[in-house]
């Protein structure tokens, strides 16, 4: 029997509830936002010696800001930040959790870009800061030939003498938007005018269509930046459930880890070893997803390609998922429902972002796109009979 209890203080999140009811029955998953993973086997024996540095591992607590090597690995992936920089989290939900509570306070004026990850925006809610969205503009053109765009001078109107944060993700969940440099720069100068921390979901970066495109972490980039990162999406890791905070403001992170005391106190030691081989291996791990995403997206323009009766989208500029729009305004969840019941695909409808409903996100990966798509395209030659 399904429990009726509702939170006082959180919204349910509407992404984590609608992967609870599906995510472990559906056959195919054609919403993962993460990439393929690897198994520990594969992973140790990247490094010479990590197996048996694995096997020996004292099973005891671990430092509350994570291990010291581990920070030394992660810090080599940014150009001005240290160990003592780096913050150690139980994956990105843990970090931005522990972030809001240390750093935002009642009446605190937030802006969130959106569509957003919901715990970006629904956290500062109920800590009682004052929440404006900040939207994305899509500028359509033929075969998915436009873009999404982080638009600046929104931005603009929307900073005011009491934001205290700005809250932005890119590469983008779910669009894939990426700002251009002169964007992000832009971006950077307004809140720095405004005195206004950036926060920055980083958790897609590396997986820019274009690597040219790659933007300075904004802990680089910023004084006032605090960066997020993961190793769930780019190194398909998601089973580890590491995460991290980047900055070069030592007081926000001393009040994080006073709010970390709260919550995880500290890190698994294995997932810790592990995400330490894998941050020294980052860039094989990198490449295998990326190799695997440019490959699933031939499959799936080629299925857009064929089903504009079905759905069309703006083509991502990074990340491992995009957000197409359903032809004639069709209803995405209702059709999510269906589609997952009948065929055992799972797509996650644009109501779990509170968006437009005819759209949906879809994740590209996985190895088994293909078969999946495979599917979804028998399940609508079916339907349409």
């Amino acid at each position: 029997m399904r429990s009726s209890y509702t939170m006082a203080f959180f919204r349910p999140f509407a992404l984590e509830r609608y992967f609870a009811e599906f995510e472990f029955s559906a056959r195919y998953l054609l919403s993962s936002s993460d990439c393929e993973t690897v198994s520990t086997r594969e992973l140790l024996a990247l490094e010479p010696g990590a197996e048996e540095g694995y096997l020996s591992l004292r099973l005891g607590y671990t430092e509350t800001r994570g291990d010291p090597r581990l920070r030394a690995d992660l810090a080599r992936l940014y150009s001005r930040i240290d160990p003592d920089s780096i913050l150690v989290h139980a994956g990105a939900e843990e970090a931005i959790f522990d972030f809001c509570l240390a750093f935002l306070s009642p009446g605190d004026h937030v802006i969130v870009n959106f569509p957003c990850y919901q715990s970006l925006s629904e956290i500062p809610r109920a800590l009682g800061c004052a929440v404006d969205p900040w939207p994305l503009v899509e500028t359509p053109g033929p075969g998915g030939g436009g873009r999404w765009a982080f638009d600046v001078d929104a931005l603009a109107r929307l900073l005011g003498p009491k934001t205290k944060a700005v809250f932005m993700n890119a590469p983008h969940n779910p669009t894939g938007a990426l700002p251009t440099r002169e964007e992000f720069d832009a971006i950077v100068a307004l809140c720095r005018t405004a005195g206004a921390v950036l926060f920055s979901d980083e958790v897609y970066r590396y997986l820019e269509r274009d690597p040219g495109r790659r933007l300075p972490a904004a802990c680089d980039a910023y004084e006032d930046g605090v960066s997020l990162n993961v190793l769930s999406k780019s190194a398909g890791l998601a089973g580890l459930r590491m995460g991290w905070l980047a900055t070069g403001r030592a007081d926000i992170l001393d009040a994080v880890v006073s709010v970390k005391d709260y919550v995880t106190i500290c890190s698994s030691g294995p997932s810790e070893y592990l995400a330490g081989v894998a941050a020294r291996r980052l860039e094989e791990l990198v490449g295998r997803s990326r190799a695997i995403i440019d490959a699933n997206l031939g499959l799936v323009e080629g299925f857009f390609a064929r089903r504009p009766d079905f759905a069309s989208w703006t083509v991502p500029e990074g990340g491992s998922i995009g957000y197409p729009l359903l032809a004639g305004g069709a209803d995405a969840e209702a059709l999510s429902r269906r589609l997952v019941a009948e065929a055992g695909v799972l797509l996650v409808p644009g109501s779990c972002y509170s968006h437009d409903r005819s759209r949906f996100r879809l994740g590209f990966g996985r190895k088994n796109l293909g078969e999946g798509l495979a599917a979804l395209e028998t399940w609508l030659e079916k339907d349409s009979r």
